[in-house]
C-alpha cells in the first residue's frame, strides 16, 4: 500500500509541569506527564484535511484546524512533531503546514512553485530548522532556516518518480527513496542519497535486483539505516549506507502475497516497529534477524503509519478502500500483545507521530 502560560502562581507552575509532553530518554518522563501525539489524514466530507491531537498517549483525540483555510481542500500526508508546540506537516497540492502553538492554529508555509497537484509525501527534520521534504514528480525540498527559504533539487535526477520517503541522518547525509514508473512494468525502486547536504546526489542499485519492488520509506537510528517497501522487502546498513543487507519479513500478508511494509520506525538500532498491509504490525528486537507479526483485528485495513513511545506503547493508523470507511487509531500498551481501537474515522489516516524531543 502506497502511498507532530506564563505561571502566575505555584499552582499554575505545577499545572504547566504536569501537562508537559517532553520525551527524553536520558531524563525519564515522570508517569504523570502526558505523552502528546498527532495524526495526519485525508480530506473528509467536510472539505478539510485531518489533523488529530492526543495529549494522553492516544487515549482520546480532538481534531485541529477544521474550518481553517490552511487545511481546506487538502489531504495531510505526513506529520512531524518537534516538541509540544512546534509541529510540521505536508500534504497534497504542494502544501506545507506548521503550528507553533501545539495546533491551536495551523498556517501554510510558502513552498517553491511546483505543480499544484504535487503530493508532499514525507518530511524529516534535523536540528529543528533543517527540513527535508519529498513527494511526487521527483520533488525534493530542503530548508536550512526553518522554512523561510527553500531549495528544490533537480527532479530529473529522481526520475520524476514518486519519492515516498525521505530521511535526514544528519544535516549532510540524507536518503530519498521511492518508485519509478517503467513502461509496461510495475514501478521499480529508486534510492538516492547525498553526503554533502544536497550539493551533490548519487543513486545506487542494490544487489540481487532488490529494486524490483518499489521503496516506500527510509529510517535510521544511530548508524543503522533501513530502507523498506513492497512485498515485505527491506534492506539495512549498520554503517550509514555501506554495505547493505537485503532481507524480507515473513508471515505478514494474506493469500500467499507478502504485505508491503508501509511505515517503519526505530526506537534504537535493534528495536523496530513496522506497519503492514492486512492490518498487521511487525516488531523486531534484534535488528531484523527475527520478527513477531501481530494481529490487530483489522485485516481489511492497510496500516500505513506507526510510532512508538517505547517498547510497550505504540500507535498505528491506516487506510481502507472499503465503504463506508471505518478507519481506526490503534494503540498497544503492552508491546503489541493486544491492540485496541481508540477512535474510528470516515477518512483515511496517513501517519502518526509522538513528539521527537
Amino acid at each position: 500500500m502506497k502511498k507532530r502560560v506564563i505561571s502566575f502562581s505555584l499552582v499554575m507552575t505545577i499545572i504547566v509541569v504536569i501537562i508537559s509532553c517532553s520525551k527524553n530518554e536520558d531524563n525519564p518522563v515522570p508517569a504523570e506527564r502526558k505523552k502528546c501525539a498527532w495524526v495526519s489524514g485525508s480530506e473528509d466530507s467536510t472539505g478539510y484535511g485531518m489533523i488529530l491531537y492526543s495529549s494522553d498517549a492516544g487515549e482520546t483525540w480532538v481534531r485541529q484546524g477544521q474550518g481553517t483555510t490552511a487545511l481546506q481542500g487538502i489531504g495531510v500526508l505526513d506529520i512531524w512533531a518537534l516538541d509540544e508546540n512546534n509541529v510540521w506537516a505536508t500534504g497534497t497540492n504542494n502544501v506545507i503546514l506548521r503550528t507553533i502553538n501545539g495546533g491551536q492554529t495551523w498556517t501554510r508555509v510558502p513552498a517553491l512553485p511546483n505543480q499544484a497537484n504535487t503530493e508532499l509525501m514525507s518530511i524529516s527534520i534535523v536540528n529543528n530548522t533543517n527540513i527535508w521534504i519529498s513527494g511526487s514528480g521527483g520533488t525534493v525540498y530542503n530548508s536550512i532556516d526553518g522554512g523561510l527559504n527553500w531549495t528544490m533539487f533537480d527532479t530529473t535526477f529522481f526520475q520524476s518518480g514518486g519519492m515516498q520517503g525521505i530521511w535526514a541522518i544528519n544535516s549532510q547525509r540524507i536518503f530519498v527513496v521511492g518508485g519509478v514508473a517503467q513502461i509496461g512494468q510495475a514501478e521499480r525502486g529508486f534510492v538516492g542519497y547525498t553526503v554533502d547536504g544536497g550539493a551533490t546526489w548519487e543513486s545506487f542499485v542494490p544487489t540481487n535486483d532488490y529494486n524490483k519492488n518499489e521503496w516506500i520509506g527510509v529510517v535510521s537510528n544511530g548508524n543503522t539505516v533501513v530502507i523498506y517497501g513492497g512485498k515485505s522487502h527491506y534492506m539495512m546498513s549498520t554503517d550509514e549506507g555501506e554495505p547493505w543487507r537485503n532481507d524480507s519479513v515473513s508471515g505478514a500478508g494474506g493469500g500467499g502475497t507478502p504485505a508491503d511494509i508501509n511505515h517503519l520506525i526505530m526506537l534504537n538500532s535493534q528495536t523496530w516497529w513496522g506497519a503492514f498491509d492486512m492490518g498487521h504490525i511487525g516488531l523486531t528486537t534484534d535488528g531484523g534477524l527475527t520478527w513477531s507479526i501481530q494481529e490487530t483485528g483489522h485485516g481489511g485495513d492497510y496500516l500505513v503509519g506507526i510510532d512508538a513511545w517505547d517498547s510497550q506503547l505504540a500507535l498505528a493508523v491506516g487506510t481502507s478502500e472499503g465503504l463506508p470507511k471505518d478507519v481506526p487509531i490503534l494503540k498497544t500498551s503492552n508491546g503489541g500483545a493486544n491492540w485496541e481501537v481508540k477512535h474510528t474515522y470516515n477518512s483515511n489516516l496517513n501517519k502518526v507521530t509522538f513528539i521527537k524531543e
